[in-house]
């Protein structure tokens, strides 16, 4: 049986009861219930995923389709999607990610028959968004968004790109199309622009974790998306012919519901506020537009929706990253040894690295390395082999003891571009020892003595 999100869910009941939250109680989306549900979960500590079985759809009737979130709400759900069991060390899942990503995948294609996307067609003036449940998120939103992952076919090269971002509603054919300038999809919708062609693009609402984590990887433009979201299924992605464009467009076959559409050439509508990835409103701004052809979905499907600038969103965009910038910088820094993406930095703006270092410009070479390769980073902590990235309270204190203020601490203005109210400088802070000069020894419990106690019958 190939993967799905059914599969997931299936397996997740089975191996870690209590992780799922099914709600049968009725939850209106369309007024932020759902994200308020949410966000008394993340109040009280409950790192869960959540299944609303409940929900209108936007046209206040009741929908066909449930809404599913926090399949990445922890380290452990996403390595549970990569079949990976658990997770005695958090690198060790950057790590499989870093090794996934350079894997070659491979692609099935099945007929639409055999589709399970295919159960339910529906064109023309069936294919209405109004039957969607397409959520509030925040107060301030300027209307509802679904939220999940976009793909669309180069003109001339014949690859597939997949990337998250986020569609707002306009009318029941229309939508808006999020393809900012850093996105592989502007560039691709400008190929077809140039040509005053019409761009194909689907958007893929609900699909197996790791289908999604692949599409947040650092893979360089030109790179086929479908293929390392094979690798990271560990199993061929099998694909289908679209309703819309036939066999020049393969759609996911195992996806939850597709909407197919057209981005005319040239045509830019407003957009935002909307509560981004970094706990603020983005601002209004004008972008392409889809016109709905087709929305297909399998029977009792479930869309795929995410809270934005919340845990969740944070380790699925994180997590791929820091495994692709791994990857990058060990062809230069060879001592690498872990990465991490803070939630204190909503897994974009702060980055704590460790290193083996060899030579005295390793932390800064590694720094740099992460500034390029991530358009957000602001701040690159550097830190020994011996401190864990991913206990903040590590980290901090190795800021705090092996820092030297007037050495240590760097600041490069001029390097960042995205978002201009961050600034364009980046600032580095060398937490290593330094490698000539003599340094007290770190305090150690013994191992063997770790190893005979056992407090197990005391906490839970």
């Amino acid at each position: 049986m190939s993967k799905d999100l059914h599969q997931f869910i299936a397996q997740e009941e089975e191996k870690r009861p209590g992780s799922l939250i099914r709600v049968k109680d009725r939850i209106d989306c369309n007024r932020h219930e759902t994200i308020a549900f949410l966000n008394h979960l993340d109040l009280r500590g409950q790192y869960k995923m959540v299944l609303f079985e409940n929900v209108p759809a936007l046209n206040g009737e009741p929908s066909a389709f449930s809404l599913f979130y926090n399949p990445w709400v922890t380290r452990q759900f996403c390595a549970d999607s990569l079949g990976m069991g658990d997770l005695k060390s958090s690198m060790d899942l950057s790590l499989e990610v870093a090794k996934r990503e350079l894997q070659p995948g491979e692609v099935e294609t099945i007929p639409p028959g055999k589709a399970p996307c295919k159960e339910v067609v529906l064109k023309g003036a069936q294919a209405d968004l109004r039957m969607l449940p397409i959520p509030m998120h925040h107060k301030d939103d300027v209307g509802p968004y679904l939220t999940m992952a976009c793909a669309m076919k180069s003109l001339d090269d014949k690859f597939y790109d997949v990337t998250f971002t986020k569609n707002m509603y306009y009318a029941p054919q229309r939508m808006s199309f999020s393809a900012h300038p850093h996105h592989h999809l502007e560039a691709m919708t400008t190929e077809y622009e140039k040509k005053n062609k019409r761009a194909p693009v689907i958007v893929i609402l609900g699909h197996h974790p790791a289908f999604f984590l692949s599409t947040c990887c650092m893979t360089p433009y030109g790179n086929n998306d479908y293929l390392t979201a094979s690798a990271f299924l560990q199993e061929p992605l099998r694909l289908t012919p679209s309703e819309t464009w036939g066999q020049d467009f393969l759609v996911p076959a195992d996806a939850e519901v597709i909407i197919e559409g057209e981005v005319p050439p040239h045509v830019r509508e407003k957009q935002n506020p909307f509560g981004e990835i970094l706990g603020y409103y983005q601002v209004e701004m004008k972008v392409p537009v889809i016109e709905v052809t087709a929305i297909t979905y399998r029977k009792n499907a479930m869309v795929g929706d995410c809270w934005p600038g919340q845990m969740d969103h944070w380790n699925l965009g994180s997590i791929p990253k820091e495994g692709s910038v791994f990857n990058v910088i060990k062809k230069t820094v060879p001592g690498i040894q872990a990465i991490h993406l803070p939630a204190s930095g909503c897994g974009r703006v702060i980055c704590y690295l460790s290193i083996k270092k060899e030579f005295i410009n390793d932390p800064t070479k590694a720094a740099m390395q992460a500034f390029v390769e991530m358009p957000n980073l602001k701040l690159a902590v550097v830190v020994d082999h011996d401190v864990d990235v991913f206990n903040e309270r590590e980290v901090m204190w190795a800021v705090g003891t092996r820092t030297h203020w007037d050495k240590d601490v760097e600041i490069i203005r001029k390097v960042q571009s995205f978002r201009g109210w961050l600034g364009d400088a980046v600032a580095i802070i060398d937490a290593t020892k330094p490698l000539d000069v003599e340094w007290p020894k770190r305090n150690e419990v013994p191992e063997d003595a770790m190893k005979r106690v056992d407090v197990s019958k005391y906490v839970s």
